[in-house]
């Protein structure tokens, strides 16, 4: 009696037409806390309920750098994530063809190029340079930046630190001479009297302009979970127009999310960030073909590594979010 009463009701429910609590959408990403960048339109969209208004509950899977982010992805813990196009790029010259990218929330980090007060450029041959890990994008990005300033990465001692923030401290204690960091963890330093800036945020992106990071899912997810992606996709949107035309939005929510920095930091890095913000969804066709060109460089055009763009890129789900909410004059500019 008990059993057909539950069964009774169980049929009632799925014939009143009340879904099924869906699971989360997972994003993997490579920071712990908020990170000080443009790129923390992911956390924040969460924080500030943008993906639950757009009608998807979204967690974070948190990781340590993108060789993590791509195993966790790999291993089925997680629906999408945040990595670097280069190794995006890498892992389909590899074969590994399953991973397509859909979004940026954050086209261009703002590195910097930090030193020690008493290291110059031309006195960094021999010195101590903090990097992410061998073959980082901090790593791989400064190389080629510091070639065209006439000095050579292979020339210092590189010393594997993890995060901009480790880094950061490293620096600021002597424990290294120089190191590449956001402009936000570089302003986010308690005491920067004995540091100063080597390469600047605009001679940086000057000599490598391109996208640094982009949002990827595995191929059976665009089939699988179709709808959630979209929803996640236009709640990342909407959060990156809202800070690009409320800049004061931003400040607000970065104060609540890293109370540990001072409100001034946001307020400089709200100006910074003006035009930074991924408002048509950051993922444009002749910024992606130009990095894939500019990665790519020096590699032999015979090789297996020159990977067809039409295996990585799909438009598809931005493309159907756009054409939902329509397209935003606000900046990033739509190229297909």
């Amino acid at each position: 009696m008990f059993r057909t009463l539950i069964l009774a009701a169980l049929g009632a429910i799925l014939l009143s037409g009340i879904p099924a609590k869906a699971d989360p959408f997972r994003i993997i990403v490579t920071e712990t806390e908020t990170p000080l960048v443009p790129n923390s339109l992911i956390y924040l969209a969460r924080q500030e309920g943008f993906f639950e208004r757009a009608g998807v509950d979204v967690t974070l899977v948190p990781v340590q750098q993108t060789p993590m982010a791509i195993a966790a992805l790999q291993a089925g813990d997680g629906d999408m994530a945040n990595i670097s196009l280069s190794s995006l790029i890498n892992l389909h010259a590899q074969g590994a063809s399953d991973f397509v990218a859909v979004h940026s929330s954050d086209k261009a980090i703002p590195f910097i190029i930090a030193g020690r007060d008493d290291v110059t450029l031309k006195t960094m041959p021999g010195k101590r340079f903090g990097i992410g890990r061998p073959n980082s994008l901090d790593a791989t990005m400064s190389a080629a930046v510091l070639g065209t300033k006439g000095v050579s990465l292979e020339a210092m001692t590189l010393m594997p630190l993890g995060q901009p923030a480790v880094r950061g401290q490293a620096l600021m204690a002597g424990r290294v001479d120089a190191t590449t960091l956001s402009i936000g963890s570089y302003l986010a330093l308690p005491d920067t009297s004995d540091l100063h800036i080597l390469v600047d945020v605009k001679d940086y992106f000057d000599a490598a302009p391109v996208v640094t990071k982009v949002d990827v899912v595995r191929r059976p997810t665009l089939e699988a979970r179709a709808d959630d992606l979209e929803r996640v996709l236009e709640a990342l949107t909407l959060a990156a127009r809202d800070f690009a035309e409320n800049p004061v939005h931003w400040v607000a929510a970065m104060e609540k999310a890293r109370p540990d920095i001072a409100p001034e930091t946001f307020e400089a890095l709200s100006k910074a960030y003006a035009g930074s913000w991924t408002v048509n969804g950051g993922f444009q066709k002749d910024e992606l073909l130009y990095a894939q060109t500019w990665y790519q460089k020096g590699e032999a055009t015979n090789t297996a590594y020159i990977v067809d763009p039409a295996k990585w890129i799909d438009f598809a789900p931005m493309d159907a979010v756009l054409k939902t909410i329509g397209p935003s004059d606000l900046g990033d500019s739509i190229s297909r």
